[in-house]
This record gives C-alpha cells, structure tokens and sequence, in this order.
C-alpha cells in the first residue's frame, strides 16, 4: 500500500511539474523568466501596423502596372490581328502616359507562329501611329495568365452560386476585347 501511494505521489508530482513547465512556456515570463517559445528576440522592434500588407499590396500594384503592356489572346477580335477598341484605347492611355517606353509590349502566344507574328505587326503599327518610335513587342507568356478550366467557371459563375455571377471581365464574351457586341450576356463565362 505504501508504494501504491509513493507511485502516485511521484505521478502527481511529475504532473504538477509538466503543468508548470507547460504554463511557463505560454506565458511572457516562462520558467525562471526565459521564454522558451520566443520566436522574436528580446529587444526586437516590430514592423509598423500594415507593414505586411503595405508590402503585398506594393507587388499587386506592380504586376498590374506590368499587366497593362500585355495583349491578351482576347484583346484581339477573333482570330485575326486585328485589335479590339478597348485595347487600342488602353494603348493610347499607355503611350501618353509613357508606359510603352519603359517596358516592352507583350503579345500572349496564340499557338500559332503566322498569327502570333501578325498580332506583332499589328501592335507595331498601332504604337507607331500614336507617334512611339521603334516600340518594343514580343510574343511571350504574361506573368499574369487568366485562369482555365474548372476553376474560371467557378470564378465566372460567382464561386457555386449559381445565380450570382461576379461582374467581373471573366464572365464577359472573350474574343471582342471584353466587349459584348451586341450580344447579351450574364452570369458565367460557359452560359
């Protein structure tokens, strides 16, 4: 009988001490006032309030500067080179704001070579009437690509609510340059 006793003492005991170990790591002061869990060093000046998100929103503000010399496979009129008015309107905006002379115009790849090198041609020409002297226009891959399959039906269709459609360009006709000529379209991007 006294060893069950002592057994459960020392139980106690070894309980009495985890807790205490344990409730000293999640407060300030710890255990003989170290703070074993600190992830900060002692005298370390936090970041001001926003800092985080000061940063973040500094890299979307800049993709989407990037994004505005980028000519989308829907900024075309169809197939052709031809370029649809909201992106021949989105150019002049650009070149008097002088955005076409510190970064290069991009045309999304189409697929195919003779059609991706007239939609060059075309944004050549289109820059050099708004008076750009010799722009720069390469076919490349745009850093910020739309999305494709499951997902943009899920974003086109208002994330699973089917009646409530987003308004955003995505739920548009694609192929006119974001505009509806015409046709009456609402919701998703498949309806």
């Amino acid at each position: 009988m006294l060893n069950k006793f002592k057994s459960f003492e020392l139980a106690a005991g070894a309980l009495t001490l985890v807790s205490l170990a344990a409730i000293g790591c999640a407060s300030r002061g710890g255990f003989m006032g170290v703070d074993c869990c600190a992830d900060i060093p002692a005298g370390a000046i936090p970041e001001p309030a926003g800092a985080k998100l000061c940063d973040w929103q500094t890299a979307q503000v800049t993709s989407a500067v990037a994004d505005q010399t980028v000519y989308y496979q829907s900024d075309f009129i169809g197939t052709s080179a031809t370029l649809s008015p909201a992106a021949i309107d989105r150019m002049a905006r650009n070149a008097n704001s002088g955005l076409v002379f510190s970064q290069p115009s991009i045309v999304e790849p189409s697929g195919n070579d003779l059609r991706d090198a007239a939609r060059v041609e075309s944004v050549i020409a289109q820059l050099a009437s708004l008076g750009v002297a010799a722009p720069v226009v390469e076919v490349a891959t745009p850093a910020a690509l739309g999305m494709q399959g499951q997902l943009a039906e899920r974003v086109g269709g208002g994330f699973g609510n089917p009646i409530a459609g987003t308004g955003a360009p995505i739920s548009q006709a694609s192929g006119f340059g974001g505009q509806s000529v015409g046709m009456n379209v609402t919701g998703g991007m498949f309806q």
